[in-house]
C-alpha cells in the first residue's frame, strides 16, 4: 500500500508543476488590472504559526500577480463576529478558525477531528461537502483547508500536573474545541480570544490554555506559563474562504489562482509547520519550559475526548450535515 507520505509527496509534486503553468499563463499581460480583494483575518503576525499558515497561502498566491489580497486583522472585527460581514460581502476571504462561528454553523470544524491528510480529505469527498455547505449556508466557497502542523494542539500551564496526573481543580482557557480536552483533563473551561491568554495567565484568571502546538513563543506564554503537555491531540485546521459574490465576479484565471494556491499550500503546511514546531521545540528547551508526559491512559482519553466533542459540535451546529460528513471520513480512515 502507498504510504500518506508518498502519496502527499506525489500529489505536491503533480499540483506543484500544474501550477507551474498556470503561473506561468497567469504572469502573462492577460489582464487588464489585477482583482484586488479584502481578507478578514482572525489571527494577526504575533500568533505563529497559525499566522504563518496565512502568510503561505498568501505567497503561493502572489506568484500568480493575478490576484492582490488586504489582510485586515482582528482589531478590525472581532474573531467571534467575523463569520457575517465575510457572507454579506463586506469583506471579500476569511481565515479563521470554524469554531469561532460555531453556533452559527462550523461544519468545517469537524476537519480538527480528521487525520492530517489533505490528500485524502479531498479524494473522500470531505472537502467538497464541507464546501457545499458553506456555499449553501453561508454565501462562502472554500478555497483551502489548511493544517497548522501535524502535532494539532496542546495544553500548557503554570504549574505541572496534579498527583493524579491530571488538571483538577484548575481552570483552563480554551474555545469550545478544547472542552472536551479540558474535561478529561478534570479543568473548567474559561473562554477567552487567543489575544488575551497572556493577561489572564498573568493575572489568574486561568491556571492553563489550549492552543496550537507551537505558538508559546510568538505570544511570549513561555513568561506566565511553565509547562507543555504531551502528547498533543487533534489536528489544528484553518480554512480560507471567499465570498460567494465576490467569487462569481472573478475571471477563471483569477479563481484558479485562488484555489492552486490552497491546494498548494495544504500539502506543503504540514512539513512547515512541523519545521515551525521543532524550532520552537528547542527555544522553549533553552528557556526551561518543562514536558509534562500524560500517562497512556490520560493520553488516549484526551485524544478519544478531543475527537467525540468535536463531531458532537458539529452535529450541535450543523445536523445533518455534519452526520453525512462524519460517514465519508470514517469511510476514508480520517477520523473514528
Amino acid at each position: 500500500m502507498t504510504s500518506f507520505t508518498d502519496r502527499i509527496s506525489v500529489s505536491l509534486g503533480q499540483t506543484l508543476a500544474v501550477g507551474a503553468v498556470a503561473l506561468a499563463l497567469l504572469a502573462a499581460p492577460i489582464q487588464a488590472q489585477a482583482a484586488n480583494l479584502r481578507l478578514l483575518s482572525s489571527f494577526d503576525s504575533t500568533q505563529r504559526p497559525t499566522y504563518a499558515v496565512l502568510e503561505r497561502y498568501l505567497h503561493n498566491l502572489e506568484a500568480t500577480g493575478g490576484v492582490s489580497v488586504t489582510v485586515f486583522g482582528p482589531e478590525s472585527v472581532p474573531i467571534f463576529e467575523q463569520l457575517q460581514p465575510v457572507s454579506s460581502g463586506a469583506f471579500d476571504m476569511l481565515y479563521t478558525h470554524p469554531v469561532f462561528h460555531a453556533g452559527e454553523g462550523g461544519l468545517a470544524l469537524a476537519a480538527d477531528a480528521m487525520q492530517v491528510d489533505p490528500v485524502t480529505r479531498r479524494e473522500s469527498g470531505v472537502w467538497d461537502a464541507i464546501d457545499a455547505y458553506y456555499q449553501e449556508r453561508h454565501n462562502l466557497k472554500v478555497l483551502a483547508l489548511m493544517s497548522v502542523s501535524m502535532e494539532g494542539y496542546h495544553i500548557f500551564t503554570k504549574e505541572p500536573l496534579g498527583p493524579n496526573g491530571d488538571l483538577a481543580g484548575r481552570k483552563v482557557r480554551g474555545t469550545p474545541t478544547y472542552f472536551g480536552v479540558i474535561a478529561a483533563l478534570g479543568a473548567e473551561p474559561v473562554v477567552l480570544p487567543g489575544s488575551e491568554i497572556y493577561s489572564a495567565l498573568q493575572t489568574g484568571i486561568v491556571d492553563g490554555a489550549g492552543w496550537p502546538a507551537a505558538g508559546m513563543v510568538s505570544m511570549r506564554h513561555y513568561e506566565v506559563a511553565s509547562y507543555r503537555l504531551r502528547p498533543t491531540f487533534g489536528a489544528a485546521t484553518q480554512p480560507v474562504f471567499i465570498n460567494l459574490d465576490a467569487w462569481n465576479r472573478l475571471d477563471a484565471d483569477a479563481q484558479a489562482a485562488l484555489l492552486d494556491a490552497g491546494r498548494i499550500t495544504e500539502l506543503e503546511m504540514p512539513w512547515l509547520g512541523n519545521a515551525i514546531q521543532a524550532e520552537e521545540d528547542a527555544a522553549l528547551a533553552e528557556l526551561g519550559i518543562g514536558i509534562q508526559e500524560l500517562s497512556p491512559e490520560m493520553a488516549a482519553a484526551v485524544q478519544s475526548a478531543f475527537i467525540e466533542n468535536i463531531w458532537e459540535l458539529a452535529t450541535d451546529c450543523c445536523g445533518d450535515a455534519a452526520i453525512s460528513l462524519r460517514a465519508l471520513a470514517v469511510a476514508a480512515d480520517l477520523t473514528e
